[in-house]
């Protein structure tokens, strides 16, 4: 009879020890790929080129994806730009309502079926949409830019 109870003690000590064991590598995967796929962006260095190429590569391969841009303005508060993507159509909103020197205080919704990188001179890359509603079908449009010299 107490042989039966220290089974069932060491057995449950076990189970208990295991589950700890899964959930911990389990948080870290997880951990691991909010890394890796970083959804937020704010400091325009080479690491958010990188995230935001992803987002174009994974656009022309059909797949869907999510991104908030937090931009920084010259002299008052950030735009954020919101993008959604479903692998055929890009819908970014970019909210000024942070912005107080913005005479735009709304937000800018662009519903687009193109998105590309654009290497503009020796000094910025741009992120570009075209085929966008509302606007011209061949007219691109630059939404985003990154400072070479801050990559």
């Amino acid at each position: 009879m107490r042989y039966n109870k220290l089974i069932i003690c060491v057995q449950a000590v076990i189970i208990i020890g295991l589950l700890g064991v899964i959930l911990s590598l389990t948080s870290q995967s997880q951990k691991e790929n909010i890394d890796k796929n970083n959804s937020l962006l704010s400091n325009f260095d080479q690491a958010d080129l990188d995230r935001i190429d992803n987002l174009v590569k994974r656009f022309n391969d059909g797949k869907g994806d999510n991104l908030m841009i937090i931009s920084p303005t010259m002299d008052s508060g950030p735009e954020i730009n919101d993008v959604i993507s479903n692998g055929k159509e890009i819908n970014w909103v970019v909210d000024h309502s942070r912005d107080a020197m913005n005479t735009n205080n709304g937000k800018t919704e662009y519903v687009c079926r193109s998105i590309r990188l654009k290497d503009r001179d020796e000094e910025y890359i741009d992120v570009q949409l075209s085929k966008c509603n509302n606007y011209k079908e061949d007219e691109q449009l630059s939404i985003l830019s990154f400072r070479k010299d801050q990559l």
